[in-house]
């Protein structure tokens, strides 16, 4: 990128000091005098430094070219991992919410299977606890 941008300053600072004065054309037929000083240039010539022109403009353009196209392809790459990332943690998410929904309709399955009714259990202890209770009070207070 920054031979593109060097190339183009030198091809655009000479041309801006040449702007100062303004490009004059004259055809000169053979030993006739030129009007003012200058450069002199053939039909050739001309023909040649357009024709350079204008190679360097194709060239330019195709190096723009190439560089957009490797530029779309990094990011076409870039957004495949990113939508492959996305693919993988969307999957990942997915199983672990299918591994809690089985833990817990297994977990719902045993509570069910076995209910965890003591109430029986609980009355005869309060009642066996109760009637220690008297008659070690009973037995304390007699002594």
């Amino acid at each position: 990128m920054t031979k593109l941008v060097s190339i183009f300053l030198i091809i655009i600072f000479p041309l801006q000091v040449m702007a100062n004065e303004l490009p004059q054309i004259t055809p000169l037929e053979k030993n006739q005098k030129a009007p003012y000083s200058g450069i002199l240039y053939n039909p050739a010539a001309v023909a040649e430094s357009i024709a350079q022109r204008e190679a360097l403009i194709q060239q330019h353009q195709l190096n723009l070219n190439i560089l957009e196209e490797s530029l779309k392809a990094q990011c076409d790459l870039s957004l495949q991992n990113l939508q492959s990332d996305l693919s993988a943690c969307n999957d990942r998410y997915d199983q672990m919410v299918l591994i809690k929904d089985t833990q817990i309709k297994n977990l719902q399955d045993l509570a069910l299977e076995r209910p965890n009714d003591h109430s029986i259990w609980w009355l005869a202890g309060g009642i066996v606890l109760g009637v220690v209770a008297t008659v070690g009070i009973t037995y304390a207070v007699n002594k």
